[in-house]
């Protein structure tokens, strides 16, 4: 990474597509080389992962309305959507599902 003094026109990022990737970092400008994938052979330790967050992307898509509304307030006034709250709250094992004991108002009083 390079820090400049400022973005060149969008012609010269343009004919760099590619090659150079330019963007902010906290405001400030800067470049890099055109990032590459790995490919298709990764690590086991990120193979290891994989079936963790395909767990979480089928618990998030099966909230409620209600619950996705906490997640997004919690997102808010950060720079983390609600699905990244909730993604790294499960990761992190912070998720316990609240099962009311017997006789509680599910719906309050």
């Amino acid at each position: 990474m390079a820090k400049l003094t400022r973005l060149p026109s969008l012609a010269i990022i343009d004919g760099y597509k590619g090659v150079l990737d330019f963007y902010l970092c906290m405001g400030v400008p800067c470049v890099r080389k055109w990032p590459s994938s790995p490919g298709k052979n990764r690590s086991a330790a990120v193979q290891a992962q994989w079936p963790v967050f395909a767990t979480a992307a089928r618990l998030y898509s099966q909230l409620t309305p209600a619950m996705w509304q906490v997640y997004f307030d919690m997102a808010k006034d950060t720079n983390l959507t609600a699905r990244d709250v909730f993604t790294k709250s499960y990761i992190k094992g912070m998720l316990t599902w609240y099962v009311p004991p017997e006789g509680f108002p599910e719906n309050g009083p």
